[in-house]
């Protein structure tokens, strides 16, 4: 899939890959009517064992929650499952570029 001005739930405009996973990729997205960003999870309509939908029941079983993103959409567009959610602040992956691929015995316990 190529994210040159894709939409999803016709409001949504998948930007760039922030991240991936065994189930799907996480891209960084923006709310084309009020500029917001937020994170848009795509996975294959076509995945062996799909678990999106799974996952956006879940997460709006926990809403409210302390860390849990607010699920603001969850579809099907073309090829894939897509959920749309906030976007948290940065990843693991994130952080631990900015720390120069080394974590302290205390931020990994911490963990």
């Amino acid at each position: 899939m190529t994210t040159m001005d894709l939409r999803v739930g016709n409001k949504y405009r998948i930007g760039r890959k922030i991240g991936s996973g065994s189930f799907g990729d996480i891209y960084l997205g923006t709310n084309i009517i009020s500029g917001e960003e937020i994170a848009i999870k795509l996975e294959s309509v076509k995945a062996k064992h799909p678990q999106l939908e799974y996952e956006a029941r879940v997460y709006k079983s926990l809403a409210g929650g302390v860390g849990i993103p607010f699920v603001r959409w969850f579809g099907t567009e073309c090829d894939y499952n897509a959920m749309v959610l906030d976007l948290l602040g940065p990843s693991l992956e994130d952080l631990f570029n900015f720390c120069n691929r080394k974590f302290s015995l205390k931020t990994v316990l911490l963990l």
